[in-house]
């Protein structure tokens, strides 16, 4: 069984699963499954900012100084509690 968005920030944010494999999980969910279609806009807008950071992403600190744009682990983490916070239970 797949895992929701929900399951998925809980799972990073336990630290049960990487970073890199939370951020590849939220990427691949947001483009292809099936979760998205179902969701509010209310609970839709801060899966999107999640996905905004997730995808830029990168595991070297060499290609963070270099792109500004490229976001750290803390910086996933960071905003995977954000998304938590303002989804407040409104997935299951």
């Amino acid at each position: 069984m797949a895992m929701t968005f929900r399951d998925l920030i809980d799972a990073a944010l336990e630290g049960s699963v990487s970073v890199q494999s939370f951020c590849s999980a939220i990427e691949h969910e947001w483009n292809f499954g099936d979760e998205r279609a179902a969701l509010s806009e209310v609970e839709k807008a801060p899966l999107q900012q999640l996905f905004d950071v997730v995808v830029y992403y990168s595991p070297f600190p060499h290609e963070r100084a270099r792109i500004p744009n490229y976001r750290s682990e803390e910086d996933v983490l960071a905003a995977a509690q954000i998304c938590r916070g303002a989804l407040s239970g409104n997935l299951s």
